[in-house]
Formats: C-alpha cells, sequence, structure tokens
C-alpha cells in the first residue's frame, strides 16, 4: 500500500473533500475487512465504518502524519466493533429477561386463576350438608366407598348416594359461579 502524500494529509487537514475521498477509498476496504473479524453484519459494520470516518472528518486537524491517521482508524473501528458487540449482548439479556418477565407473568396469572377456581370450590364444599361434605372430603383423599361407609357405620349405598348428590350440587354452584 503506497503512502499517503503528504499534500494530500495537509488538503484533508484543511477540510478538502477531495483528499477525504482519496482517504476514504483507500482505507475503507482494509478497514472493512478488518471490522469483520469481529462483526459478522455488513449493513452493521458499514455503519460503524460511516461512524469512524466521520469521527476523523472531525478530528482530521490533529493528522499530522498518515500513522497517525491509521492508528486512529483501526483503533476507532475495533473500539466500535467492541462497543456494538456489547450492545448486541445487552439487547439479547434484556429480551431473555423480557421473554422470561412473559413467562413469570403467565405463570403468575395461572397461578391467581388455580387459587380463585380453588377457592370457590371450597366455598361450594362447605356450603355442602355436614355428611355429604365428610363423605366427598374422604373421596377426595383416595379412601374408597368401602371404608367411608366403615368408618361412618353407614351403608354403601348411602356413601355412594351422598357422593352423587354432593356432585352434583357442586357442579350446578360451580357452573353459576362463572
Amino acid at each position: 500500500m503506497k503512502s499517503l502524500t503528504n499534500s494530500v494529509l495537509k488538503q484533508f487537514r484543511n477540510g478538502d473533500n477531495i483528499a477525504f475521498k482519496k482517504i476514504y477509498e483507500r482505507y475503507f476496504d482494509a478497514l472493512y475487512l478488518f471490522g469483520k473479524k469481529y462483526i459478522s453484519s455488513q449493513d452493521a459494520m458499514e455503519d460503524i465504518l460511516q461512524e469512524v470516518f466521520i469521527k476523523a472528518w472531525e478530528k482530521r486537524a490533529y493528522f499530522f502524519h498518515e500513522l497517525a491517521l491509521k492508528a486512529f482508524l483501526y483503533k476507532s473501528v475495533k473500539n466500535s466493533c467492541l462497543n456494538h458487540i456489547e450492545h448486541e449482548t445487552v439487547i439479547k439479556k434484556f429480551e431473555r429477561r423480557q421473554d422470561q418477565n412473559s413467562y413469570d407473568e403467565n405463570i403468575f396469572f395461572r397461578n391467581i386463576i388455580e387459587e380463585e377456581v380453588n377457592r370457590n370450590i371450597a366455598d361450594a364444599v362447605k356450603e355442602l350438608p355436614e355428611s355429604a361434605r365428610i363423605i366427598y372430603l374422604l373421596s377426595l383423599k383416595g379412601v374408597k366407598n368401602k371404608e367411608i361407609a366403615e368408618d361412618l357405620k353407614i351403608s354403601i349405598n348411602t356413601v355412594k348416594t351422598q357422593k352423587l348428590r354432593a356432585s352434583r350440587f357442586l357442579k350446578e354452584k360451580l357452573r353459576k359461579e362463572r
């Protein structure tokens, strides 16, 4: 790569657009390839280079040697790429947190609904006649009809009848709660 002439640098420092264009054309491809080692996105890389060249234009008065300009351009590309990567990481963390919050909200609302349903069932069970309530609660715990009948000293048919009445009452009561 042939060095920039001192006159091109001087013209660049003095705000000459043609000198800027020569510098841009000279370094763009090399800086692009350098930046692609950090960032794969073509659009992001082009945006970064555009910003770097704008910064170089703004600081043009400080470039008395090509080496200073070259160091500035490469260091700026590297830093901009690292900033871009960090920014992308922050965005991904935020998106994951949003997804988790959405998931947590779904669980939260599901728990509220489940709790409301359980409360409605418990309230309805409290309205059952005492004998039907006891039989129904024992059957919910998995106690067999025969065991309930023996424990309460009633017939198995009475247990079945009370369970059937309790189920009908609860279905009707909960249907009205909707």
